[in-house]
């Protein structure tokens, strides 16, 4: 072997006995750190959780309010004991804004054990129902050492967001949780609920001929609502189509603002401020409702008692109860609305939420029919034929199919039935009709109310199908997959049905095939 080579071998052996040396060590010193004999406690969120800004741990959450139990892993650091330990937690008073015993409790008082020769443990904090608020407050948790247990000064301590928003809780009095930085501000006053006192559906439905009857006879009452707003001011919404706002889109609204100082037990009397232009115009119409009757009576904001009247699945009732006179109530679903009626609720009836439910946490918009599909009923069919030869008559246009729309914007409040058809000449247009949509707690389909139509609407509408047909009879709703079927109440035999879907009103983007 040369010299060099032999050079360059030392050189070599002696860099990787280096090596060793200095790796030996390094593991050494890391035996020493970390292998802990004795007993340390840890948070283990803490250990790979971000820290928040400007403070010594994490902040996880929000948790929502009356969410009951939580728990939370504590790690132990070191060798396993074999007998049980008791470790202590506690409260970080300076650190936190929720109040204990109001918006949670420590489950296990405060004390929790890791088993013998186990590595684990947890803590256990419960989330508490409380009156809704706006916000969220903090709580923060210490592990707490003793002569037997240490803990790690870097992630002892952990931080829990409680949410002070969300449903209000039915231990408490309701009309301390409305408002418009409450989870809900209104009590919807839906006509069609079944589950009214006659009294009130017979003022309801006299407010609603009334409002019917008035100057042009198109205008159609819709709903009403009870928004409660800052300062002891009430108002009373009342939605409906037709009139100024006579078009496919627009709903006019009629607001009258009232006075209402309650008292501890929730009782107040409505005194009359104000109304907006509408209101102005339509409070002799709404008498029944409004002179009659809010204003004559003091009434308690409560809930409703649940063995009267059962609330729809995942749904809060609420209501303005006569102290005289307790049989006398108004009452409804507790909603988060808009105090100028810019906001349109779902219709109470539960059907409508399962018929068009997409299971996504939305709904469907579209119905597409074809009116020719043996799917259909043969008295459907025919009425359909009658009708396309009747508009064909006219000036040639050539129906194809049928689709109901229901604008996001408004809920399921109203719908258009959009006709695809061609013109004389084989162009692809859209007419659209806009009726009212209107479903009874039962989840009975009433008689679809004409409130507007385009041009092109008007041209092809065929009395056959829409004036004699769907705006005549009542309809009962059944759902198989993403197909939904309308019945006839009068003759079960006569029933039409579409497929659900998503699909524009623009025949540029949508044309039925």
């Amino acid at each position: 072997m040369s010299t060099s080579k032999y050079m360059i071998n030392s050189l070599r052996n002696i860099f990787l006995l280096g090596m060793m040396s200095l790796l030996s060590g390094c593991f050494k010193d890391f035996k020493e750190e970390y292998l802990f004999t004795d007993f340390m406690v840890e948070f283990d969120a803490a250990t790979w959780e971000s820290r928040a800004p400007g403070k010594p741990y994490p902040i996880l959450g929000p948790l929502a309010k009356g969410s009951g139990i939580h728990t939370y892993q504590v790690n132990l650091i070191g060798r396993p004991k074999d007998t049980d330990q008791e470790v202590r937690y506690r409260v970080v008073a300076e650190e936190t804004t929720a109040i204990e015993g109001v918006h949670f409790r420590l489950a296990d008082a405060g004390t929790f054990t890791i088993g013998a020769n186990q590595t684990t443990g947890s803590v256990a904090i419960e989330v508490l129902d409380f009156p809704s608020a706006p916000g969220a407050d903090t709580v923060v948790l210490e592990l707490v050492g003793s002569d037997v247990v240490r803990v790690s000064e870097n992630y002892k301590q952990l931080g829990l967001t409680i949410s002070l928003t969300g449903p209000p809780s039915e231990s408490h009095p309701l009309h301390e949780q409305l408002g418009p930085e409450s989870f809900f501000n209104s009590i919807y006053l839906d006509p069609l609920n079944l589950a009214l006192p006659s009294d009130i559906q017979n003022r309801l439905a006299q407010s609603a001929a009334n409002l019917a009857a008035f100057a042009d006879g198109t205008r159609r009452l819709q709903n009403m609502y009870l928004y409660f707003d800052t300062q002891d001011i009430v108002r009373v919404v009342a939605q409906y189509y037709g009139g100024g706002g006579n078009s496919l889109t627009a709903g006019p609204v009629a607001i009258w603002t009232y006075k209402m100082v309650l008292n501890a037990q929730g009782e107040g009397k409505l005194e009359f401020q104000e109304a907006n232009g509408n209101g102005n115009t339509q409070r002799a119409n709404f008498a029944p409702i409004l002179a009659d009757y809010l204003e004559q009576h003091t009434f308690r904001v409560d809930w409703m008692d649940p063995g009267t009247i059962t609330p729809p699945e995942g749904r809060q009732l609420g209501g303005l109860f006569r102290t005289d006179d307790p049989s006398s109530f108004l009452f409804g679903t507790l909603e988060s609305l808009n105090a100028t009626g810019t906001i349109r609720p779902l219709p109470q009836a539960p059907s409508v939420h399962d018929m068009f439910n997409n299971g996504q946490g939305g709904y469907y918009t579209t119905l597409l029919i074809d009116p020719e599909d043996a799917v259909q009923s043969s008295a459907f069919r025919t009425r359909w034929q009658e009708g396309k030869t009747h508009i064909a008559g006219l000036q040639g246009r050539q129906l194809h199919q049928l689709m109901l729309y229901f604008n996001p914007a408004f809920n399921f409040q109203d719908v258009r039935f959009a006709t695809f058809y061609l013109s004389a000449a084989g162009g692809r247009f859209i007419g659209q009709v806009r009726c009212q949509f209107r479903v009874d707690t039962d989840g009975t389909v009433q008689s679809f109310e004409f409130i507007f139509q385009d041009g092109n609407g008007s041209a092809t509408r065929a009395p056959h199908i829409m004036d004699n047909f769907l705006m005549a009879e009542q309809f009962t709703m059944s759902r198989s997959g993403d197909r939904v079927r309308f019945t006839s109440v009068a003759d079960p035999e006569v029933y039409f049905e579409g497929e659900l879907g998503n699909r524009p009103l623009n025949v540029n983007e949508f044309w039925p095939e």
